[in-house]
């Protein structure tokens, strides 16, 4: 930094970083065009993070040497874990959704159900704005797929219009291709990219792209692990209470949790089981609430207490608010990838503003060495790259 501002801004290095500036902009509003062919391709990249440690156990233990074979095995091992999920989710949900109707017709017509689980001023106002009767009575799984198909319908229209002219169907399968890809040749990328720049300039791109990878290694597995021990925990906490859809809701929460803060989102799906369990075991209400929230309050307890400390340490180092800030600009400015990608991105930039603008020495010499003790991507082959 200090040899930048030492230099004279002589004309032709006034013109240069001109030019650099309108490059990035350039660049920027590029990017900003063809954003959605390049979402496949980043989300990719996320899932290959995630995925390569598979790859490399399958290489490195099970000694198959084929790079190709190794992400196949790991492909189809993926597909029948996805497959199996859903073979078992589907029937369960139309059991519960049955059980559901088959109760609530049981109890004339639903009010009187309706007197057990709530308390009497809730019961008078639901009365005084609905037939209970009719909506009951009408109510079964016909009716309720019908209502689903209009409101997938009505989202299909939303959804499409924000995709344009791609189909999720295409951009599924692009992302499958760039996932293939990415996991078959990931070391080269890295590589790759350092040999766009001239030799001067690689040992800073690669002491960035060190950077960069130290921390999207340590955010996307150990979160990954932690929404996997979550969901775990949850589908565990939630079948011994009797939860209908039990494991559906504790591994869809757990999977919000590989966003901070997200699995708030899952609070009134679980109210709604908690009362969906109510209805059947004609218990209170409360109760039920209160042992589906207590579960939740519990793995939560787990996860800051035991899971957080010792999956990720102290790898991201951030305070809640600047979380909280962080996907707030990152979801602005990039959608749902930029929340994915919110924290690691944020803690990347922080850590190249330490080592190359404000010149941490400290600083420097710690995460040296956490670098050195976690990168495997950036191999030798790339450090060799980047010699004069």
């Amino acid at each position: 930094m200090e040899s930048f501002i030492s230099k004279p801004f002589t004309l032709d290095r006034t013109i240069r970083i001109g030019l650099f500036i309108l490059c990035v902009i350039a660049l920027s509003v590029a990017i900003s065009a063809i954003w959605e062919v390049l979402l496949p391709f980043l989300l990719a990249g996320i899932f290959a993070y995630v995925l390569m440690p598979f790859v490399r156990f399958i290489q490195n233990k099970l000694r198959v040497r084929n790079r190709g074979l190794s992400v196949l095995i790991v492909f189809v091992c993926v597909a029948g874990v996805i497959t199996a999920g859903i073979l078992y989710l589907i029937p369960t949900i139309q059991d519960e959704i049955e059980k559901t109707l088959s109760m609530l017709k049981l109890h004339s017509g639903g009010e009187g159900l309706l007197h057990k689980v709530l308390p009497p001023h809730l019961v008078h106002s639901i009365e005084r704005q609905f037939d209970i009767n009719r909506l009951v009575q009408n109510l079964s799984i016909e009716s309720l797929l019908a209502s689903g198909e209009s409101i997938w319908s009505r989202a299909g229209g939303l959804l499409s219009s924000t995709l344009s002219a791609f189909s999720w169907g295409l951009v599924f399968v692009m992302g499958l291709v760039y996932l293939i890809f990415i996991m078959i040749d990931f070391e080269g990328l890295a590589r790759g990219v350092i040999n766009l720049f001239p030799k001067s300039g690689r040992p800073i791109i690669y002491g960035i792209l060190k950077e960069v990878d130290y921390y999207m290694n340590s955010y996307f597995r150990g979160q990954a692990l932690i929404a996997l021990s979550v969901g775990i925990l949850l589908s565990i906490g939630f079948s011994i209470i009797g939860l209908p859809l039990a494991i559906v809701l504790g591994i869809c929460i757990g999977l919000l949790n590989f966003i901070p803060y997200m699995q708030a989102l899952g609070i009134i799906p679980l109210g709604l089981a908690a009362v969906l369990m109510a209805i059947q075991t004609n218990s209170s209400v409360w109760v039920s609430l209160a042992l589906a929230y207590g579960v939740l309050m519990i793995v939560q307890i787990i996860q800051d207490m035991i899971l957080v400390p010792k999956i990720m340490g102290g790898s991201m180092g951030m305070r809640p608010s600047l979380i909280l800030l962080a996907l707030s600009v990152w979801g602005y400015l990039l959608g749902f990838f930029g929340m994915l990608v919110a924290l690691p991105g944020t803690m990347a930039l922080y850590s190249i503003y330490m080592r190359y603008v404000v010149e941490d020495k400290n600083y420097i010499e710690r995460m040296d060495k956490l670098i050195e003790q976690s990168s495997e991507y950036l191999d030798q082959d790339s450090k060799d790259d980047t010699k004069a």
